[in-house]
């Protein structure tokens, strides 16, 4: 299962492109041709959003109404065809297969997209949001009750936090209710995302550490959110004053993390930053691994400007980890030389991609 076209109009430089993408992908151009564009289309294509910016208008090519990316994935002799334009009044149109769909979690289920980019490494150096995100991206594919139980838990979670904020007269009796709710759904979501830790954890260590020697003592610990030890509930009750002082719930799986560890201390301090983009890619190709023996489905890898800042043995290192990883993956470099270490350790069919003035040029 792979994409075998991708079409963008009018989005960002690019007026009208298509690729034909094979199993690994070159997009290769000077800085500011366009090129990342590419990536960044895969990308809104599953998540309906950019990984580069929260500005919507930013993406429409000037002076146009609206941008439109179309891509066919092949998925057991079938062709699936998606689609979603967005104007710039914000207003989103989606089509999956020829129907409309209002749900942007509709387009994540057909494509599993990860990206990984020179600011990724905040992953390991910023707050949990990103680690909590990486989480519940694997959980969303190979879970299915898990989107439905997250909506309903930041549903509770907001009108928790608007009665914390408020404090209306019935705020003492009205609060035990929603604790009630918020309990319930805080657990079944940790559950699973237990759950895919310890399958993800097995599949990491068993096929990928074994290969790249700086993680032989890695550890991997999951934080719930709350203390194991203690109920949900007595942390609610024991943590309301302080609550509702800040006006707003500081305890619950919103607030889950992972630490990554060595026998030296955190891996952040422990780690050079060549270690740390190692063990970055090792974490995305893992995921894409489990995602992919859990579902069926073939992921996609997005690695935008993957030479930077890499030697030529983390090079090779990294090609070594994506030949254990079955998606297809689109790289994007100044030039293609550069990435040659990588390619040599992949044997899949692979296709170049020359980026000009937003301009394609197949190779």
């Amino acid at each position: 299962m792979s994409l075998t076209s991708i079409s963008l109009n009018n989005f960002r430089n690019i007026e009208a492109a298509t690729l034909a993408p094979e199993a690994i992908n070159i997009i290769y151009g000077e800085n500011g041709s366009g090129k990342t564009s590419f990536l960044e289309a895969i990308y809104f294509l599953s998540h309906g959003r950019s990984f580069r910016t929260n500005k919507h208008r930013t993406l429409i090519r000037d002076s146009q109404p609206h941008f439109t990316l179309h891509a066919k994935k092949r998925s057991n002799n079938l062709t699936i065809p998606v689609g979603i334009q967005k104007d710039t009044h914000g207003e989103t149109q989606i089509k999956i297969q020829g129907k409309a769909s209002r749900r942007i979690s509709d387009l994540a289920q057909v494509l599993p997209v990860q990206v990984i980019t020179p600011e990724s490494y905040s992953f390991f150096f910023g707050g949990p949001k990103e680690r909590r995100a990486f989480i519940d991206l694997g959980v969303f594919h190979v879970e299915q009750e898990f989107f439905v139980h997250w909506q309903n838990f930041n549903k509770v979670l907001k009108q928790r936090n608007a009665l914390l904020k408020n404090k209306p007269a019935e705020l003492r009796t009205m609060l035990p209710v929603w604790d009630k709710e918020f309990v319930r759904l805080a657990e079944k979501i940790t559950q699973l995302r237990e759950s895919y830790i310890e399958r993800f954890k097995a599949l990491f260590f068993d096929r990928l550490c074994t290969e790249l020697e700086l993680l032989n003592d890695l550890e991997i610990d999951f934080n719930w959110g709350w203390k194991r030890t203690e109920s949900l509930a007595d942390v609610l009750a024991q943590n309301r004053d302080g609550d509702l002082m800040r006006g707003y719930t500081s305890k619950g799986p919103h607030k889950a993390d992972i630490t990554i560890k060595t026998s030296l201390g955190p891996v952040e301090t422990a780690f050079s930053r060549g270690q740390l983009k190692l063990l970055l890619y090792a974490l995305k190709v893992a995921q894409n691994s489990l995602i992919e023996k859990e579902t069926g489905k073939q992921s996609i890898l997005l690695i935008d400007d993957l030479p930077s800042e890499l030697s030529e043995d983390t090079k090779m290192k990294v090609g070594q980890l994506l030949s254990r990883c079955d998606a297809q993956i689109f790289i994007t470099t100044i030039e293609s030389q550069s990435v040659s270490a990588v390619l040599e350790t992949l044997a899949r069919p692979k296709a170049l991609f020359h980026v000009k003035h937003g301009e394609l040029i197949t190779r």
